[in-house]
C-alpha cells in the first residue's frame, strides 16, 4: 500500500463526524429483557438522545457513510466482498451444466452474503491493493435492516485494521473512555442540512427515503442536527413520502400475459416479471416444481440473469416448503 494512502486512512475524523454509541455499564440492565433494572430507570440521554438506562456510557464511532467516504477519498476503486455467499444449489448446478466457467462465476459472485452461526458477516475489504478481513453483526435486528447494519459494522471493523478510527476502537476496547461525558449541544452544519434537503426531494422510492430517515436519526444521536432542523427535514420527508406512495399506487404491475413490447424494460425483465406472477399464483407442489425447471432452463438460455434466477429460485423454494408443510 502506498504510504500516502496509509497516512490518509489514519487521519483523525473531524468532530462533527464522530457519533456517540451508548453502552450499558450495569450487568443487570444488560441481562434484562427491557434493558434496565430497578436501580437504573430509563431516561432520555442528553448526549446520545436515546431513551435508555441511566447506567450507560458512550463510545465514539463513525457512521457507514463516513467510513465509506474515507475509503473513497484514499482509493476510489476500493471494494468489499463477503467471505461466504448463500449460493442457490439448483442454480449453481444449472450453471455448471452449461459448461461455461463465466456463467458459473457470475452465479457465485451474484449470490447474496451468508451470515455465520452467530448472525454475523465476515468480509474482505481491499484498499490500495491490500486486502484485510472485517467482521460485522447487528444484535437485536432482523431482516434487511440487520444486513445493512452488519455491513456498516464490518466496514468499520475492517477499516480499523487499516488504521481508520483506530483511536476510537482503542478507547472502546480497553475501557479508557468509561467516564460519563457532559451534555453536548447539537450543532447542524449548513452544508449537510442543505444537502439533505436536496436528497429528500430527489429520492425516487419510499425505501430510499426510509434509508435517509435512518441517516438523519443517526446524525441527531451523534449531535449533528438541531431540533428545528430535524423537524424541518421530518416534514419534508413526510411530504415526499406521500408523493412517492401516490406515484407507486398509480403504477400497477404489468399483467403476466402481457407481450414483451408492452412492458417497459428488457426482455429479461419481462420474463422475470412473468415468472414472479406465476410464482404468486402457484398453489401446488407440482406447479412449483415445473416452474423451477422453467426458470433454470430460462437461465441456461440467457433469458434470465443470475440475480433474477437467484431471486426466483429462493422464492420457489420458500413456497415449496410452505405448501409441503400446510395441512391437507
Amino acid at each position: 500500500m502506498d504510504e500516502s494512502i496509509a497516512r490518509a486512512l489514519r487521519e483523525p475524523f473531524e468532530d462533527h463526524l464522530v457519533g456517540k454509541l451508548p453502552k450499558l455499564t450495569c450487568p443487570e440492565c444488560r441481562k434484562s429483557d427491557i434493558k434496565h433494572c430497578n436501580r437504573h430507570p430509563k431516561e432520555t440521554c442528553d448526549v446520545c438522545g436515546n431513551w435508555i438506562s441511566a447506567a450507560h456510557t458512550h463510545l465514539d464511532y463513525v457512521g457507514h457513510a463516513d467510513i465509506t467516504d474515507r475509503f473513497l477519498s484514499v482509493d476510489p476503486d476500493w471494494n468489499w466482498e463477503p467471505v461466504t455467499r448463500d449460493v442457490d444449489p439448483d442454480l449453481l448446478r444449472a450453471a455448471i451444466e452449461t459448461g461455461n466457467e463465466e456463467i458459473v462465476r457470475l452465479v457465485l459472485d451474484s449470490a447474496p452474503p451468508k451470515a455465520d452461526g452467530n448472525g454475523g458477516l465476515w468480509m474482505r475489504v481491499t484498499i490500495g491493493g491490500v486486502t484485510r478481513l472485517g467482521y460485522g453483526d447487528a444484535p437485536g435486528k432482523r431482516g434487511g435492516d440487520a444486513v445493512k447494519v452488519a455491513i456498516g459494522d464490518g466496514l468499520r471493523n475492517a477499516g480499523m485494521r487499516f488504521g481508520a478510527g483506530l483511536d476510537m476502537w482503542r478507547k472502546g476496547d480497553d475501557g479508557a473512555d468509561t467516564s460519563p461525558k457532559p451534555p453536548e449541544k447539537q450543532r447542524t452544519l449548513p452544508q449537510w442540512l442543505d444537502g439533505m434537503r436536496k436528497r429528500i426531494q430527489s429520492v425516487e422510492s419510499t425505501q430510499e427515503l426510509q434509508s435517509l430517515a435512518s441517516e438523519i436519526e443517526a446524525r441527531v444521536r451523534g449531535g449533528g442536527c438541531e431540533q428545528e432542523h430535524y423537524d424541518e427535514l421530518w416534514m419534508l420527508g413526510e411530504a415526499r413520502y406521500a408523493e412517492l406512495q401516490q406515484r407507486e399506487a398509480e403504477q400497477p404491475p404489468p399483467p403476466p400475459d402481457a407481450e414483451p413490447d408492452a412492458v417497459p424494460g428488457t426482455e429479461q425483465e419481462w420474463k422475470a416479471n412473468a415468472f414472479q406472477a406465476r410464482l404468486e399464483q402457484a398453489e401446488t407442489l407440482e406447479a412449483l416444481v415445473a416452474l423451477k425447471e422453467e426458470v433454470k432452463a430460462a437461465f441456461k438460455t440467457g433469458g434470465l440473469n443470475p440475480d433474477q434466477s437467484n431471486k426466483l429460485l429462493r422464492g420457489i423454494n420458500t413456497k415449496q416448503h410452505a405448501v409441503g408443510t400446510a395441512p391437507q
